[in-house]
C-alpha cells in the first residue's frame, strides 16, 4: 500500500476512534468492523465495484446500503459512506486494520507470532510469552508455528517489530563482524 494511503487510513481510523471511543462503542464499532472485512473479503466483485471509477459515488452507496443495512450500525455505515464520498473505499481494509490496532492499543495488548523450526513446547511457548509481555509492557497474544526452512532458533514478530534470533541471523551477524575485522 501506498503511503499515502497508509496515512489516510490511520487518519480515518483514529477519527472513527475517537468518536466511538467517546460514546463507549469501541468494541461494537469494532465487530462491526470486522463484519465489513469479511463480506469485503469474501466478495472481491464488491471491491471491485467500489473501485471502479465510472461507477457513482451514490450508486456505490446504495450497494453498500443493500448490503449492511440492518448489519451493522448506522454510525459505521454513514462511515462507509463518508469514505465512499472522499473516492477513500479502496482504503476500507486498511482502515479496519488500522482501527483494529487503535483498539488494541487502548487495550493494552498486542499480536505476536513466533516462528521456529521445531514445534514448541507448551513451557517454551508460555516463556516466551511471559518474556515479550515483560519487554513490550503489553499483554500479547502469543501464536506459534513451524517453518521448516530454519536451522534452529526463532524469528519473532510483535506488532511491527521483528525480533530475528534465528541461527542464520547470528552466522550472518558473525560474518559480518569477521569481514569488519579483517578490514581493520
Amino acid at each position: 500500500m501506498q503511503s499515502l494511503d497508509l496515512r489516510a487510513a490511520r487518519r480515518y481510523a483514529g477519527a472513527l476512534f475517537n468518536v466511538a471511543e467517546k460514546h463507549g462503542e469501541v468494541d461494537a464499532v469494532l465487530e462491526n468492523l470486522k463484519m465489513v472485512t469479511d463480506v469485503t473479503a469474501k466478495s472481491p466483485e464488491l471491491m471491485a465495484v467500489l473501485h471502479h471509477p465510472r461507477i457513482t459515488r451514490a450508486r456505490k452507496k446504495e450497494l453498500l446500503q443493500h448490503i449492511f443495512e440492518g448489519n451493522v450500525r448506522a454510525d459505521v455505515e454513514h462511515f462507509l459512506f463518508l469514505l465512499v464520498e472522499k473516492d477513500r473505499a479502496t482504503i476500507i481494509p486498511a482502515v479496519v486494520r488500522e482501527y483494529s490496532r487503535l483498539v488494541d492499543e487502548h487495550r493494552g495488548e498486542v499480536d505476536a507470532v513466533a516462528a521456529t523450526a521445531q514445534p514448541m513446547s507448551a513451557e517454551q511457548t508460555a516463556a516466551l510469552k511471559a518474556r515479550l509481555e515483560q519487554v513490550t509492557g503489553l499483554k500479547v497474544r502469543l501464536q506459534t508455528r513451524v517453518d521448516e526452512h530454519l536451522l534452529g532458533g526463532l524469528v519473532v514478530r510483535v506488532g511491527d517489530r521483528l525480533i530475528d534470533a534465528s541461527i542464520a541471523s547470528q552466522l550472518q551477524a558473525i560474518r559480518d563482524r569477521l569481514k569488519k575485522t579483517k578490514v581493520a
